[in-house]
């Protein structure tokens, strides 16, 4: 029964991980444009972009190979067992998730920053390894 359990909790992650992704793109646009002063775009403007990008009609060229069509199935697949790897069950796994989404959330705010401010690339790396040596 705990298996079956587990299978659920997994599926159900990679469930969230699947439909909350495109909020999160939505979340560092606004960001990045609340950081350069600017409104930017709404928060689901990235599920609005799928759902117009699936409506659309597939093109492809005469000469396209095999790996053009099978790509993006590839990445999709990758990233769905990316998520499918992280640990769900234990309270030990659970403390190792929020290190690994503390460590996440400061390399996106890092990487939106150094995107912003080339001369930010010092103070954010110093950062980065303080709240390393911290985690550990």
């Amino acid at each position: 029964m705990a298996v079956i359990l587990d299978l659920a909790v997994q599926g159900a992650q990679m469930l969230v991980v699947l439909l909350l992704a495109p909020l999160l793109t939505g979340l560092v646009r606004k960001v990045k444009a609340r950081l350069l002063r600017r409104r930017g775009p709404p928060l689901i403007q990235p599920y609005r972009d799928l759902a117009r990008l699936l409506r659309k009609e597939v093109v492809l060229a005469e000469n396209a190979s095999w790996l053009f069509r099978v790509i993006p199935y590839l990445v999709f697949a990758g990233t769905w067992v990316a998520a499918a790897l992280v640990p769900t069950s234990s309270p030990a796994s659970a403390r190792k998730k929020r290190a690994v989404a503390r460590n996440a959330m400061l390399a996106i705010m890092s990487a939106v920053h150094e995107k912003i401010s080339p001369v930010a690339k010092v103070g954010t790396s110093a950062a980065a390894t303080q709240v390393a040596a911290n985690t550990m």
